[in-house]
């Protein structure tokens, strides 16, 4: 019988796919590979590494002797690498075969790269639902790795907690280790010392583990300093090597040699500070005080072991626009399974899995203190994936080239209308007032519709103190969430929320007179098209689908209002009509406005800008009178969104700007672009006015 305490330790890394190569690059110059490099040295102490397989692929293709090093501390036994899904997806958000198929593309990567077959899985941000044990086990997944906060709400103490326990689902089997979360606060910010003590003070629990991120050895603000140059990482190697009463061990042996502890089922849970994000922003506030309440008691701890925050599928709802890259990404899975198993081997469908798979990469799909969906690039590589996913399944199927559908895509209870020809797709939601959410362009793979609104977060009441305190050293904060500072001056006056979500052909009414807002122009509005539930209907000629929305007189303003969406089979091209008819007993004097929200890959840097006189980035602010189009240009992307008219009207420009926080802290994000049209209406009792515009969406050179 071994009486020393066993302790797993290691590490995971993970870099989203689409992640910009310098930032890859950059961390596996500070972290992984110099982590690696301590993990040869120390050939009696064995670890446990997980890499994504985002990550795996372009090391092996961009830092192969960080890839070969991984290669050779696995084949000599000194690291016990962890499968997962390939692209690091939040496995209970797809559909089984979907979580089987990435299970099993990463198995293979691993078998054909480094002649391993992995045993354990690394569950992505540790987000666990009942449900997993059965389809795992399917996998050849024989244990997971979980935070002690899920046994915590499961009832039991944290502080007793040690080896593993046995789960199921219809009676699949699946091991289940808790990570300690006290150790997760200690490494590396604490002195090794003091890791140690907490270690021995559990001696008795059999073995304890940490696996956590491996960005904090070297990524995060200060880490790579402490770590390596002042040589944290080599005096706590060298602390759990002198401990005699400790062992450095695998999850393996831990499994092959000790009996588990007992059986657990655990409720849905992450680890504790995902709860909290997932919340409403309102509801967040009240939870972080509830904990600092707690904390202050003399019991305390044991008090917050029960709180609980939301569950990770919160996000869904807390940000539509994650959830139409969700529902989509389901949609496809569901027409790609159906392919296949009709068509096995199908090159097309193949290929559009893959798409479809890297569309899943979970970054984009939450937010928390890094930065996850507020992100621009990271969205934008989730649906690029899922648009070239749905174009290759279009061509597989051999779909035709114009097509339409209307249902309720989103799972919100509205029917969408969707529209798609060779070269665009576009929704439009009648019951928002015929609000335009989706915009992709497929030969360039981009949705110009994707704009992150501005919410209200839990964090944004501390920005106020953040400014005003002095700056912090460059040493690492006790933990990457305690890190609150300000990369700029004046965030605070950027914390404007929106009415409504940052779709495109938002239109109303507003005063003949006065300065309209092109990015907030809604206070000032007689009546706004987002409030309004719009009938439509659909009307398919020779080269064209026609979306008539229409909406009778609203409230005490007696105004008809049609709107007609025609998407054309030729060219990435929609155009707009608006029919209005006054029946008021006096003539309407007023303008009517149309709002944008367009999204390239940049506001303020080079070759990105409108097409006006001097060339403003789209970044900028401004407003031009008499003007029949603009033109928004992205030279980086290669492409271009033309909005052309035939009435002269005033137009404005304004940068869309989030705040939001990352491991560096409090950071300004560019999220899009709002243009806001506005032309006068004058209109006598009985009389009606007609305005038009075109889009048209098309690829440089």
């Amino acid at each position: 019988m071994n009486e020393r305490l066993r302790f797993v330790f290691g590490v995971h890394d993970h870099q989203p796919a689409g992640n910009f190569d310098a930032v890859i690059a950059g961390a596996v110059a500070a972290a992984y590979h110099p982590f690696f490099e301590c993990a040869w040295r120390e050939t009696d102490l064995p670890l446990t590494v997980h890499c994504s397989g985002s990550l795996l692929g372009w090391m092996r293709e961009h830092a192969a002797p960080t890839f070969d090093l991984l290669g050779q501390l696995a084949a000599s036994g000194r690291v016990e690498l962890l499968t997962g899904g390939f692209y690091e997806p939040i496995l209970p958000m797809l559909p089984d075969w979907d979580k089987l198929g990435q299970i099993q593309r990463m198995n293979d990567f691993l078998r054909e790269s480094f002649g391993v077959r992995p045993r354990g899985l690394w569950l992505a941000e540790r987000v666990w639902e009942p449900q997993l044990p059965k389809v795992l086990a399917e996998a050849g997944v024989e244990f997971v790795v979980v935070d002690d906060h899920h046994f915590a709400l499961a009832g039991l103490d944290p502080d007793t907690l040690g080896g593993y326990y046995l789960t199921e689902e219809q009676g699949a089997p699946l091991a289940v280790f808790p990570i300690s979360e006290r150790l997760r606060y200690l490494i590396p910010f604490a002195e090794p010392g003091e890791a140690l003590r907490h270690l021995e003070a559990r001696g008795e629990v059999g073995s304890v583990t940490l696996v956590d991120d491996g960005e904090k050895f070297g990524v995060w603000p200060g880490t790579h300093r402490l770590v390596y140059d002042e040589g944290w990482l080599r005096r706590f190697f060298d602390a759990l090597r002198s401990a005699p009463w400790l062992e450095v061990s695998t999850f393996s042996r831990v499994l092959d040699t000790t009996r588990a502890q007992g059986r657990i089922y655990l409720p849905t849970a992450s680890y504790s500070e995902m709860g909290g994000w997932a919340l409403p922003a309102a509801a967040g506030e009240e939870l972080e005080e509830i904990r600092q309440r707690l904390a202050v008691l003399p019991d305390g701890d044991r008090l917050l072991r029960l709180l609980r925050g939301g569950p990770w599928r919160n996000f869904l709802v807390k940000y539509p626009e994650v959830a139409d890259a969700y529902w989509k990404m389901l949609d496809l899975s569901r027409r790609i399974q159906r392919g296949l198993e009709a068509r096995p081997g199908d090159r097309g469908l193949l290929a559009a899995r893959e798409r479809l798979w890297q569309g899943q990469a979970n970054d984009a799909y939450w937010h928390g203190v890094f930065g996850g969906c507020y992100l621009p690039h990271l969205r934008r590589a989730v649906r690029s994936a899922l648009i070239a996913a749905e174009a290759q399944v279009a061509a597989a199927g051999g779909e035709p080239p114009l097509r339409w559908e209307a249902r309720d895509r989103n799972g919100d209870g509205r029917v969408e209308v969707r529209v798609c020809t060779r070269q665009l797709t576009l929704t439009l939601c009648p019951e928002s007032g015929g609000a335009l959410t989706e915009l992709a362009f497929l030969p360039l793979g981009f949705d110009a519709a994707d704009v992150l609104s501005r919410r209200r977060e839990a964090y944004h009441g501390r920005i106020k103190e953040t400014e005003a305190a002095p700056a912090r050293s460059d040493g690492p904060a006790l933990s990457i969430h305690e890190r609150l500072e300000a990369k700029e001056g004046g965030l605070a006056g950027l914390l404007q929320y929106d009415v409504f979500r940052r779709a495109s052909l938002l239109d109303g009414l507003f005063p003949a007179a006065g300065s309209l807002d092109a990015l907030a122009p809604w206070d000032a509005a007689l009546l706004a098209g987002p409030r309004l539930a719009m009938t439509h209907a659909v009307r398919e000629s020779e080269g064209v689908i026609r979306v008539v929305l229409d909406v009778a007189p609203a409230g005490t303003l007696p105004l008809h209002v049609e709107k007609s969406v025609a998407v054309h089979a030729e060219g990435a091209r929609l155009t707009v009509g608006y029919r209005l008819e006054w029946a008021g007993a006096e003539p309407l004097a007023a303008r009517w406005g149309v709002q944008f929200n367009l999204a390239l890959s940049a506001g303020d840097a080079p070759g990105r800008y409108y097409r006006l006189p001097g060339r403003p980035s789209l970044g900028s602010r401004g407003v031009a009178g008499g003007q029949r189009g603009l033109t928004l240009v992205d030279e980086w992307l290669g492409g271009e969104i033309g909005i052309h008219w035939a009435a002269p009207a005033q137009v404005g420009w304004a940068p869309v700007e989030t705040v939001s926080l990352s491991e560096a802290g409090f950071e300004r994000i560019y999220q899009g672009s709002a243009i806001l049209l506005a032309w006068p209406v004058r209109l006598e009792p009985g009389r009606s006015q007609e305005l038009a515009l075109e889009v048209v969406v098309r690829a440089l050179g």
